[in-house]
């Protein structure tokens, strides 16, 4: 008679069988690590996109903080050459009107006499044809490098002033005791023409 032979696995092998289960993925499990990359993914994605535009953000700021800062430069040097301008040259009041012929301004009343002048109540500098129109402004001499345009000026007549600031008003009819008095406003512009400043002063000149 033959032997009998044992077909039965040896017990180790289930073990085995058993860890090699254990040991391989199973198909959802697969996917689940597919979303949680995917999902880093974009997550790294986004945030270097935000990056560059924070970096592009930044640099825009600073090339319009520079642009500004040129503009008010531009606008500050036009007032200082307005007001050398006036210390400097004998205006003649009659040529001062309401279109603002070459950047002299005035729209009141009386201009000679110092006891009735009314500057008026116009704003010339917010008038768009006062700056487009060349006969309406005058052109700062001054070189900048670096700002697109030349910047403007406009001059107007705001009737007198006294002299000596306390005590009370002289003598209207002592023009030696007044002084003429200006407001300059000057609009200029930076790097280019989105970067605009509007500056005013105002100037007292003895006769």
């Amino acid at each position: 008679m033959g032997g009998h032979i044992n077909a039965s696995m040896p017990e180790q092998y289930p073990e085995v069988l058993q860890q090699s289960r254990l040991l391989t993925p199973w198909p959802l499990e697969r996917g689940s690590v597919l979303l949680v990359s995917l999902v880093m993914l974009l997550v790294i994605t986004v945030a270097g996109l935000t990056a560059v535009k924070m970096a592009t953000l930044e640099e825009k700021m600073s090339g319009n903080y520079q642009d500004q800062q040129m503009a008010l430069y531009a606008a500050e040097a036009a007032l200082k050459e307005a007001e050398n301008f006036i210390a400097n040259n004998a205006l003649t009041l009659s040529g001062f009107n309401v279109d603002c012929d070459n950047g002299y301004c005035f729209s009141g009343s009386d201009i000679d006499d110092i006891g009735s002048c009314d500057p008026g109540v116009s704003e010339p500098w917010q008038t768009g044809t006062v700056w487009s129109d060349s006969n309406q402004h005058r052109v700062t001499t001054i070189s900048i490098s670096g700002i697109s345009a030349q910047a403007k000026y406009i001059i107007e007549f705001r009737c007198y002033i006294a002299k000596e600031a306390p005590g009370p008003l002289p003598d209207p009819a002592n023009r030696g005791d007044w002084a003429q008095f200006y407001r300059i406003t000057a609009l200029a512009t930076g790097g280019s023409n989105d970067s605009r400043v509007m500056l005013q002063s105002s100037y007292k000149k003895s006769s």
